[in-house]
């Protein structure tokens, strides 16, 4: 169930040459994106911009790349005595897009990595984790299952990340995690100034009434392909922001540090555990 109306990608099967790529951030070994592009079709996505790169002009989230074979490519992979580590499920795509319950490339990729002690970090927006909770369980202690939460409320949901499940259901996922053993945490990412940031408090307070894990919180990255989309959508939505998003983002609007100074004393207030991608 998605929050917002949102045109199905195009969607084409592709081959990859690889399945694992070496991971540069924090906690994680290595990353798996068993898919290229995003029917979340979230606006701030910082991921449009490898996108970019490789000559991907369409707008973010009309398209979804299958790689078909990623499950016998990580196959071969694994059967060559990689070095076991932490693995980042979903760091440029989500995993449990839509597409996947169809196609369950993350399935199948997250059976091999636990199967032969590769530990795994999950990331999604979308309540579909749900339906690998047994695997998950079998292998909790080398699970852990982030969800990321920008805002509570429906309406801006719908906006931001139009097709992707509404937060109810992400906080549903977090429920039953828990529930089933498994530690959690909550992404707050990425914070967008004088819209989502108004509703953290809530946030917090769900993270301490379910006993989440851990919460972390990021900023908007304004990463190529990033601000046109932010700045289409302001321009579109919320046209009296955009003055104060490019004092923040271009200019010496110290937005974030008094944010982060606040998060803080929130977060402390509550007992939660809490660490900053800023």
């Amino acid at each position: 169930m998605s929050t917002g109306m949102v045109p199905s990608p195009v969607v084409r099967d592709v081959l990859c040459r690889t399945a694992l790529g070496e991971s540069r951030l924090p906690g994680y070994d290595y990353c798996l994106n068993p898919y290229v592009g995003c029917g979340h079709a979230c606006i701030y996505c910082y991921a449009r911009s490898y996108s970019l790169r490789r000559g991907r002009t369409e707008r973010w989230g009309s398209y979804v790349d299958v790689k078909r074979n990623v499950a016998e490519v990580l196959a071969n992979e694994v059967r060559k005595n990689l070095r076991r580590g932490v693995v980042g499920i979903s760091t440029l795509t989500d995993a449990y897009q839509p597409i996947e319950a169809t196609r369950c490339l993350s399935r199948r990729c997250l059976r091999l990595l636990l199967e032969n002690g590769f530990r795994v970090a999950i990331q999604t927006k979308s309540d579909l984790v749900l339906r690998d909770i047994e695997l998950l369980v079998k292998h909790s202690y080398d699970v852990s299952v982030g969800v990321t939460i920008t805002t509570l409320d429906k309406e801006l949901a719908g906006q931001i990340e139009p097709g992707a499940p509404n937060p109810d259901r992400r906080v549903e996922v977090l429920s039953r995690a828990i529930s089933a053993g498994l530690e959690t945490w909550i992404f707050v990412g990425p914070i967008l100034p004088y819209l989502t940031d108004n509703n953290l408090k809530e946030i917090l307070d769900v993270a301490k009434s379910l006993n989440v894990g851990e919460v972390l919180f990021d900023r908007l990255n304004i990463r190529p392909g990033v601000w046109s989309s932010v700045s289409e959508f302001l321009r579109a939505n919320y046209p009296e922001l955009l003055q104060k998003y490019a004092d923040i983002f271009f200019g010496k609007a110290q937005f974030y540090q008094s944010l982060k100074e606040r998060l803080e004393a929130e977060a402390s207030a509550r007992g939660l555990k809490y660490s900053f991608c800023f």
